[in-house]
């Protein structure tokens, strides 16, 4: 079907033509001192984005190193306070993450019923802990112009702990922390120039000095799409830094990130550990995005993303859904003389839940295989009782107590099991146990706490993709006042996302019970003999009141609803005038018709058949059969 999102921009009209500014939204480009960003490979054959163009705009430029300052504005669904755009996007094929969708709802509402006080209140308890607490629970320190996350049990400062600690940053608008973390990683640890150019040190001590001067991928991966992401949300310079170093990544003529022959990532790109990995490096969201944004190595990056989805997927166990530590690009353990428990689960590995959990929710792309990797992962935590933390790669010799850094971590795999009804138990047992967690203080808090932290983003609906902003944006009037089971009044002005396009729409009135079906919109002409649902978003489907309905948002109706509307998601009913999912075989069904079309009155002969039923031809339009 087609995909439609809608959201209120402002409750009168008088503000809203204050902040569409009377000409439609100008977001200007993103391009820094390359030009501006070149998108327009975006919209494949279903349109979608125009994000090229020139930098400057009346609201967003990028010309300079200075800040841009935009006008405060009230958040709409898709865009922040600041006007950075976090909405649906298309591709040529599209999935069913929130990249595509522009969908971040958080399972801790869908699942355990949690409000959005509840929420913020839990972001805000988890910012205050670790960057603003005292000496037995902070990890940032604020130096005046400069901060740093420490490694409190090694005393010493880490690219991993900087670059989380900028991702915690920009997904939470703290920019002043944000810029005093990039400035502490740009003067202390950042190569600029010599052999490990574009790269940073893994290790320096609290006072900037000593450490080590290699580097530890993830850290490479985070620096970089923390600051692609603050430039898109901020302006500024960001961009242009995220692009130095995503080009040395390829280019530094002594060390490449990826292994060239695999493009997988290394170890460490030097050596013998550029012939190994740690799949915990392996991010694939992030190199999918690498390779949208990159303006250098874009077939690489590409190449990348599918062999990052690849070796994550080879590297969970077939049995216990575990990972080791360091292994093969074949996805089987690696041994080093240097750290016995290289082919354990141990440290690192815990990471590659929320990595494959991120991927899953964010993209969708590679779907199917990680609902594998996380039924294997789950089944098995469910069977030790959540109890260890270290294990065999075969999942044996279970040992130490389950962590809150794995607590999080697997949360977040359970996104790939949301629509498998008979998981909603698990599922619902580890986002509780997140949830609950208390947070980390003493010496070890450094690493499980940011872990966590990381992942309550995820499940919180607040690490979000900070995309280039749209620049064309069109108009559009919409006779019907009911749309995504939400009620607006004659008048409003709404984003609504229909083939590939966000348009500013105006709400022209209509019935109160004329409500569109969630999730879609008419967007065929009438007359026209193109197959209803070409170039709809294939997301994942699920059945019934399952989680894949609630996660969009809406409740379950009561028992006995009547349904009104069927799709890939399942079947449909109306309370209160809002949407609402029916249980199995509850009800009488009742026919609405299907992406603004009607239900067939007589005819029965099938022409075209999709998610949404058969499709047959009536008064020279078409209109969908109901059985």
């Amino acid at each position: 079907m087609y995909y439609t999102r809608v959201v209120q921009l402002l409750a009168t009209a008088g503000l809203v033509s204050a902040q569409w500014g009377g000409g439609g939204w100008d977001f200007g480009g993103f391009g820094g001192n390359t030009g501006g960003w070149d998108m327009g490979g975006f919209g494949g054959n279903t349109g979608g984005w125009d994000m090229g163009g020139n930098t400057g705009g009346n609201t967003f430029t990028e010309v300079d190193n200075t800040p841009v300052n935009r006008e405060k504005q009230t958040p709409t669904q898709f865009f922040d306070s600041n006007g950075a755009y976090f909405g649906p996007d298309c591709d040529s094929t599209n999935y069913g993450g929130a990249y595509y969708t522009g969908d971040y709802t958080s399972p801790f509402k869908t699942y355990l019923g949690k409000s959005e006080e509840e929420i913020q209140k839990k972001l805000d308890q988890l910012w205050s802990h670790y960057f603003k607490g005292d000496n037995n629970s902070k990890v940032f320190y604020d130096t005046g112009n400069e901060g740093y996350i420490l490694d409190v049990n090694n005393n010493d400062v880490r690219s991993e702990g900087m670059s989380y600690g900028m991702m915690i940053a920009v997904q939470t608008d703290h920019k002043t922390e944000f810029d005093k973390l990039w400035n502490w990683a740009k003067n202390h640890m950042w190569h600029k120039g010599g052999g490990w150019d574009g790269y940073f040190a893994w290790k320096r001590g609290s006072n900037g000095q000593g450490g080590d001067d290699n580097c530890a991928p993830d850290g490479e991966m985070y620096f970089m799409m923390s600051l692609l992401f603050a430039g898109n949300r901020w302006g500024g310079s960001y961009n242009e830094d995220a692009q130095y170093i995503l080009n040395r990544m390829w280019n530094n003529s002594q060390h490449k990130l990826f292994n060239p022959s695999y493009n997988v990532i290394t170890f460490q790109p030097q050596g013998n550990e550029n012939n190994f990995s740690d799949p915990s490096y392996d991010l694939p969201a992030f190199v999918d995005l690498f390779s949208r944004w990159s303006t250098s190595n874009q077939d690489r990056w590409k190449a990348a993303a599918s062999a990052t989805r690849d070796h994550l997927y080879k590297s969970s166990n077939p049995s216990s859904g575990l990972f080791s530590d360091y292994n093969n690009f074949d996805g089987t353990p690696h041994s080093v003389s240097y750290n016995s428990n290289a082919s354990k689960y141990m440290y690192d590995a815990m990471r590659c839940a929320m990595n494959f959990g991120m991927d899953y929710y964010l993209f969708g792309v590679d779907a199917k295989r990680q609902t594998e990797m996380a039924k294997r992962l789950i089944n098995f935590f469910e069977k030790d009782g959540y109890s260890h933390a270290r294990f065999n790669w075969d999942g044996s010799g279970g040992s130490e107590q389950y962590t809150l850094g794995e607590t999080g971590a697997n949360a977040v795999a359970c996104y790939a099991l949301m629509g498998d009804t008979s998981y909603d138990n698990a599922i619902k047992k580890n986002l509780k146990m997140a949830w609950d967690a208390s947070l980390m203080t003493g010496q070890y808090r450094y690493y499980d706490g940011l872990v966590h932290y990381l992942a309550m983003l995820h499940l919180t609906g607040s690490f979000k993709i900070w995309k280039p902003a749209p620049k064309n944006v069109g108009t559009k009037t919409l006779n019907t006042n009911v749309i995504n089971g939400v009620t607006y009044k004659a008048g409003d002005v709404i984003d609504y996302w229909e083939d590939c396009k966000l348009y500013k729409a105006t709400i022209a009135g209509g019935s109160g019970g004329a409500t569109t079906n969630p999730g879609t919109g008419a967007t065929t002409n009438p007359g026209t003999t193109t197959n209803p649902g070409t170039g709809a978003q294939s997301g994942q489907s699920s059945a019934r009141c399952s989680a894949k309905i609630r996660v969009q948002g809406y409740p379950c109706c009561k028992a006995g609803c009547t349904v009104v509307y069927t799709d890939a998601d399942g079947d449909w009913g109306v309370e209160n005038d809002q949407w609402c999912g029916c249980a199995s075989g509850s009800g009488n069904k009742t026919c609405v018709g299907a992406q603004g079309y009607p239900c067939c009155q007589s005819a029965n002969i099938i022409y075209y058949t999709d998610a949404d039923g058969d499709w047959s031809v009536e008064n020279d339009d078409w209109c969908v059969i109901r059985k």
